[in-house]
């Protein structure tokens, strides 16, 4: 699977399976799949704010869509994706919400026999200002299809904002669709137990933050320079953590 470095790019098409490393301030992707099996990571690794825009088509397609944004700064994404007939998407997004964060998914079951889920892992820091609109929407004829929304949120300290809004707009019968939303926050007790055993605060936090936000090992290896990947990530959560 190759990887791909956006660095001076503000357009790119993805037509395979490939690991995306963002380090542009502005860029646009665009899906055009079809005929296959694809597995897509796009990971954050830019030092500033970042705006993305990623659309496109899936055909007789399945694909997988990982997103990894662990960034202290700015974010504004807005992803749209139309998903046809036959056809599958899986989205899984993770965000370390720190700063200004704006995210939209909307995302279409665009022929019969479609089928969309989307999972969400959010964590939101202290003075951050989250917001995500997640929507999913099944096209009149679309029969027989599904879409499925799950999210997590986690927020720490005294968060600006953690908004997350959860849309269906359904325009068929024959279908399948839901949406979960679970926000919390840290139990106090994991916290004195943890201090109880040595650690300040902030290691507390370093771990727990890696427990929520990180993947297994084995989700790496399918990418290329996805260990690579790991390190930074792992990078990324213990240099917020120390701030």
């Amino acid at each position: 699977m190759p990887s791909l470095i956006i660095q001076d790019e503000k357009e790119v098409r993805i037509d395979s399976s490939m690991t995306i490393i963002l380090k542009n301030k502005e860029i646009n992707l665009r899906y055009e799949l079809k005929d296959g099996e694809y597995n897509i990571l796009i990971f954050n690794d830019q030092d500033s704010d970042l705006v993305l825009n990623d659309c496109g088509t899936i055909e007789n397609a399945f694909v997988k869509i990982n997103y990894l944004q662990l960034e202290r700064y700015d974010l504004k994404q807005d992803s749209k994706v139309y998903v046809g007939k036959g056809s599958e998407l899986s989205v899984n997004s993770t965000y370390l919400g720190t700063g200004n964060k704006q995210v939209i998914y909307d995302l279409y079951n665009n022929g019969s026999d479609s089928t969309i889920d989307i999972y969400n892992n959010i964590v939101c820091l202290d003075q951050a200002d989250f917001s995500m609109d997640c929507i999913g929407t099944i096209i009149k004829g679309a029969k027989r299809s599904k879409c499925h929304q799950s999210t997590h949120c986690l927020t720490i300290d005294s968060p600006k904002r953690a908004r997350v809004l959860p849309v269906l707009n359904i325009d068929e019968n024959d279908v399948e669709a839901s949406h979960s939303l679970a926000s919390g926050t840290i139990d106090e007790e994991i916290m004195f137990y943890m201090n109880s055993r040595g650690l300040d605060k902030k290691e507390s936090l370093n771990l727990i933050l890696k427990s929520y936000l990180m993947p297994n090992d084995n989700y790496y290896d399918a990418f290329e320079d996805g260990r690579m990947i790991q390190e930074k990530a792992i990078n990324k959560v213990d240099q917020i953590c120390s701030m």
